[in-house]
């Protein structure tokens, strides 16, 4: 991370996972204010453990870390969702697994909500736990690139505090070393299990960024938009 991020607010998509516990770890340590946002896309199960997970952090970083709560995305995946589950479009032709449309949209709508905060709230930095060791489509390079470039189109920087760790169990190291017992609850999503010995293919990836370049980033700038008026909207309504 770059000198020009001290002392700068920075959102995380927070899981309470391991990784998403280690990337506040090494944001507060960059010297930045961290704002904790989690997401529930309707699927879930045991989203309420990442209140826990963050009172965690809190006795270590106190006002260093602050947690917004749960925001619900159900209405923009769904934007996704429909035309897939109607075939309103040719989705055949990317060739991906059900599960891997599902994880890339999802965490396509995960960007919208952040982004669409990141505005309303004047917030330059946003930050994701994504590890590309995971070997997850949605995590690889090629894929994240393209939501950096998304980022930088609302003039906003993406940071990736764990992308490189090699390990789970090197996570688990570094977070013992600061104190968090590397122990945790994580919520889990019913439409995104995870298969034995699945690995994306280069074929597959490259599909994804394909769909990101074809479908998905052209309705997620409109829907960023949306989200943005909604937030307004409430933040006006507070304010009166």
């Amino acid at each position: 991370m770059s000198n020009e991020t001290k002392n700068k607010k920075c959102l995380l998509m927070f899981s309470g996972g391991y990784d998403t516990l280690l990337s506040t770890c090494l944001l507060v340590e960059d010297a930045c204010d961290v704002l904790l946002i989690s997401y529930d896309n309707g699927m879930e199960t045991g989203i309420e453990s990442v209140e826990d997970n963050f009172k965690r952090l809190q006795k270590i970083y106190g006002k260093k870390v602050q947690f917004l709560g749960i925001e619900t995305m159900v209405g923009t995946w769904r934007k996704f969702l429909i035309p897939y589950m109607l075939k309103t479009r040719n989705f055949d032709k990317y060739n991906l697994l059900p599960m891997e449309y599902f994880c890339l949209t999802c965490r396509t709508s995960m960007y919208i909500h952040t982004l669409a905060e990141c505005l309303n709230s004047s917030i330059p930095y946003l930050a994701e736990g994504a590890r590309k060791s995971q070997n997850y489509p949605e995590q690889t390079e090629q894929v994240i690139e393209k939501f950096r470039k998304f980022c930088k189109e609302f003039d906003r920087e993406l940071l990736l505090p764990v992308f490189s760790v090699e390990s789970k169990s090197k996570i688990k190291e570094e977070l013992a070393l600061r104190g968090v017992i590397p122990k945790t609850k994580e919520f889990y999503c019913t439409l995104a299990m995870p298969l034995y010995d699945y690995k994306p293919s280069e074929e597959n990836i490259k599909s994804m960024g394909e769909l990101l370049d074809e479908f998905i980033l052209p309705e997620a700038e409109n829907l960023v938009k949306d989200v943005l008026k909604i937030k307004k909207h409430k933040k006006k309504g507070k304010m009166a």
